[in-house]
């Protein structure tokens, strides 16, 4: 199989989070979530195009586009994973830096999905995360397999400054796909 069909057939929605009047969370030295959420959708955009998959953006601009619009892309396209790109925070904490992957149904396979891209990160960038069930709105109307990443906690100013150098995020892009890649074979001929 050529690298350009590994995912051929699969449409996955990529939904940089925020954007817009919508900055979403703000680095100790003002990096925005908005700019970040875009930067590494955009890279895995490039990278799953590569791989064969019909990919779709939410946003891939700094436009404002509001939630329900979000999962009514993910849904008319009947998307075989809709991947939701966040940075969090947490306020006097500067030490918390931790990756978070949310799913909330269990009538499909977005936990398997989740769990790839939890093991994913801790594998590539060493740093424990945890796998949680949560009722996000964007998640619950889904009604496709859906999860909504936090890669990192930038209110950390370490991680902050990590975020600043593009090559990261291309990492960060990497190590979204390779969860993406991982759940395709773990699914096998389901989903299609």
């Amino acid at each position: 199989m050529m690298i350009g069909e590994v995912l051929s057939g699969k449409v996955i929605v990529l939904d940089p989070g925020h954007g817009g009047v919508d900055d979403g969370a703000i680095g100790p030295s003002g990096l925005l979530e908005k700019k970040i959420n875009l930067d590494v959708a955009l890279d895995l955009w490039k990278i799953l195009n590569l791989q064969g998959a019909t990919v779709y953006m939410t946003r891939k601009t700094d436009k404002t586009v509001y939630l329900k619009d979000r999962i009514e892309l993910a849904n008319k396209e009947h998307a075989n994973l809709f991947v939701c790109i966040h940075h969090n925070s947490v306020k006097n904490a500067p030490e918390v830096d931790r990756t978070q992957v949310f799913y909330w149904s269990t009538t499909d396979t977005s936990k398997v999905a989740a769990d790839e891209l939890l093991k994913s990160f801790e594998r590539i960038f060493n740093l424990k995360g945890q796998l949680i069930r949560n009722d996000f709105k964007v998640l619950r109307l889904a009604k496709v397999p859906a999860v909504l990443v936090e890669s990192c906690f930038m209110s950390s100013p370490q991680r902050e400054k990590w975020l600043r150098n593009p090559r990261n995020l291309w990492r960060e892009a990497l190590a979204i796909d390779d969860g993406i890649l991982k759940y395709f074979d773990d699914i096998g001929g389901e989903n299609k």
